[in-house]
C-alpha cells in the first residue's frame, strides 16, 4: 500500500501560509482572466438586457398610453354617434309628426271641398227639381185651366174634374 505524506500537518482551522499565498494568486489570476475575457461580455450583456427591458417598459408605456388615448376617443365618438342618432331619431318624430299634420289637413281639406261640392250639386238638384215640378204644376194648372175654361162647369164639376186629371197623374208619369 501507497501512503501519501500529508502536507499540512495539522487541524482544518489552521493556516497554512504556503497554501494560502498559492489560494491567492490562483484567486487574482483567475480575477484578472474572468476581468479581461468574461467580465466585458457580462457587463455588456446585462447592460443590453437591461435596454432592453427598458426599452420594452417604455414601449409597453407608451402603447398602453396609446390605447388610452384611443379607448378615450372612442367612447367621445361613440357618445356623438349617440347623440346624433337620437337627434336624428328626433328629427325624423318631428318630420313624421309634420307630414301626418299636413295630410291630416289636406285630407280634412278634399273632405270639405268634397262635401262642399255635393251640397252644390244637391242644392242644384234641388233648384232643377223645384223648377221641374214648378213647370209641370204650371203646365197642369194651365191645362186644368183650359179644360175648366172649356168645360164651363160648376164649381161641383170643376172640382171633379180636377180630381179626375190629378188621378190621371201617376198614369202618365208611369206611362
Amino acid at each position: 500500500m501507497v501512503s501519501f505524506p500529508v502536507l499540512a500537518a495539522g487541524g482544518i482551522t489552521d493556516i497554512n501560509p504556503g497554501l494560502t499565498l498559492w489560494t491567492g494568486i490562483t484567486f487574482l489570476v483567475l480575477l484578472f482572466v474572468l476581468g479581461k475575457f468574461a467580465w466585458g461580455p457580462i457587463v455588456k450583456m446585462l447592460a443590453e438586457r437591461e435596454r432592453t427591458i427598458r426599452e420594452a417598459i417604455d414601449s409597453a408605456k407608451r402603447e398602453r398610453t396609446e390605447a388610452e388615448r384611443l379607448l378615450a376617443e372612442q367612447k367621445a365618438l361613440l357618445g356623438k354617434a349617440a347623440r346624433e342618432a337620437a337627434e336624428l331619431a328626433r328629427r325624423n318624430q318631428q318630420e313624421v309628426e309634420a307630414m301626418r299634420q299636413e295630410l291630416t289637413a289636406r285630407a280634412r281639406k278634399e273632405a270639405d271641398d268634397l262635401v262642399a261640392t255635393a251640397r252644390k250639386q244637391i242644392e242644384e238638384e234641388k233648384t232643377k227639381a223645384m223648377s221641374e215640378l214648378r213647370a209641370v204644376v204650371a203646365d197642369l194648372a194651365i191645362d186644368a185651366a183650359s179644360r175648366l175654361v172649356k168645360a164651363n162647369l160648376d164649381d161641383a164639376s170643376q172640382r171633379k174634374l180636377v180630381e179626375d186629371y190629378i188621378a190621371q197623374l201617376p198614369a202618365n208619369r208611369a206611362a
